[in-house]
């Protein structure tokens, strides 16, 4: 007789958030582009040779989606989505989200970043998904955005349209160059917006003590509406609220230092006095229900400076409601 004789082994659920393979909420990893069939797209983009301070943004992509698992769901047609108490809505009911993998960083060659982001990015939109980006430093907002040119090419979906950035963040980022260097996380929305296809840029939030007073003329000399934090707090949301846009094709880039340091300690240029988890949720649910958002990032998040994990937690929620808001919601 056998001392011990084991039970047959159960069948796998892999529904922990601690098992398996920490893809962003626990969607399918998709290594191909061929066989994306996916409403949502997340990619990562490990680069941080844009920053000027305290680096380890680098690290984000994958910590972020570490923390996601605590939002796991079935992603496809049977998932049931999650419910709002707040808002009392079921959110992303039968969405189906994929999790592509990473844009391919290789040092400090950009010309290597850059056809990465563009095959991965451009990929995923001409698949029919919506991209979304988990930084990385602000400076890869560029070269995301400049992959969707292809949306808005003669003969494309938005041919004749211009993109619309609508960017959360304590600082301008247009800053012309430093020291020369054209390219650093104080420039992607000045490179951006000389993108031929990219129009009107808003940006929510903005404070602090070092200013670049030619980067903020040059952004108001060129239309861009800049809303003030001190104005959030004198006016009160609708301030920013009325300031974006209706009707538009949208791109949302969330630097995490747009949030106050308080609730998102882990970030490498924090500012007092910013905003609250609830108004930066409240501008994405503004923006998704006003206009057709073709891609998304949240950048700036640095997990070294990120005691218990909260702000790349944060990260990943904000992430899942700019999607649940995008998809709409059942009431």
């Amino acid at each position: 007789m056998p001392l011990f004789t084991p039970p047959p082994p159960p069948e796998p659920r892999g529904d922990m958030p601690f098992t398996g393979i920490a893809t962003f909420a626990r969607a399918p990893l998709v290594t191909g582009l061929a066989d994306l069939q996916a409403d949502f797209a997340v990619f990562g983009i490990p680069f941080d040779c844009g920053i000027g301070y305290r680096p380890g943004q680098r690290l984000a992509p994958r910590a972020i989606r570490d923390l996601s698992t605590r939002f796991a769901l079935p992603w496809g047609s049977g998932n049931p989505g999650y419910w709002d108490i707040g808002d009392d809505r079921q959110y992303l009911q039968g969405v189906r989200l994929a999790d592509v993998g990473d844009v391919d960083p290789l040092y400090f060659d950009l010309g290597h970043l850059d056809a990465s982001a563009a095959a991965l990015v451009g990929g995923i939109a001409a698949a029919g998904a919506v991209p979304v980006g988990l930084g990385g430093d602000h400076s890869v907002t560029f070269p995301v955005i400049r992959a969707l040119a292809p949306l808005f090419a003669e003969g494309a979906p938005l041919a004749g349209r211009q993109l619309q950035i609508v960017q959360i963040d304590a600082h301008l980022d247009f800053t012309d160059a430093v020291s020369g260097f054209a390219r650093s996380n104080s420039s992607p929305i000045r490179r951006a917006s000389e993108l031929p296809f990219v129009g009107g840029v808003t940006v929510l939030g903005v404070r602090g003590v070092r200013t670049n007073v030619a980067a903020y003329r040059a952004a108001l000399d060129r239309g861009n509406r800049v809303v003030l934090m001190r104005t959030i707090r004198e006016q009160g949301l609708a301030a920013a609220l009325t300031a974006l846009p209706a009707g538009e094709s949208v791109y949302i880039t969330l630097d995490i230092d747009g949030l106050d340091p308080a609730i998102c300690p882990g970030t490498s240029s924090p500012e007092p006095e910013g905003l609250t988890y609830g108004e930066t949720r409240a501008i994405l649910q503004a923006v998704a229900a006003r206009n057709r958002v073709v891609g998304f990032d949240v950048v700036e998040v640095n997990p070294y400076l990120d005691p218990g994990h909260q702000t790349c937690l944060l990260a990943a929620r904000l992430a899942l409601e700019m999607m649940a808001f995008v998809a709409g919601g059942q009431a």
